[in-house]
């Protein structure tokens, strides 16, 4: 079963860091396609303190294995179906 998307006026940390890599990705794909570029900064920042993502060519294979080795998913990208996108989840820091 499908989640809903969050809408992007909901966006918050504490919403975020709930969320799964596949949430993330369709997040992502929403503030892309929804916003235009220069509305995009603020919903990027919230998610990018949480998880990490990269898009890369999936013909990148050997960049492709070394990402998934350190826990990156990956998923495509509805807008460019040349790249994927790889994503995951940044581990807590102790000072």
């Amino acid at each position: 079963m499908e989640k809903e998307i969050i809408p992007l006026e909901e966006l918050t940390p504490e919403i975020v860091v709930k969320l799964s890599e596949e949430d993330v990705s369709n997040l992502l794909n929403k503030v892309i396609s929804d916003l235009p570029k220069e509305r995009r900064a603020p919903y990027v920042a919230i998610i990018s303190s949480f998880f990490e993502f990269r898009s890369i060519s999936p013909r990148n294979r050997n960049l492709k294995g070394d990402l998934s080795i350190y826990g990156f998913k990956f998923f495509p990208i509805p807008y460019n179906n040349k790249l994927i996108m790889g994503i995951k989840r940044k581990t807590a820091t102790r000072n």
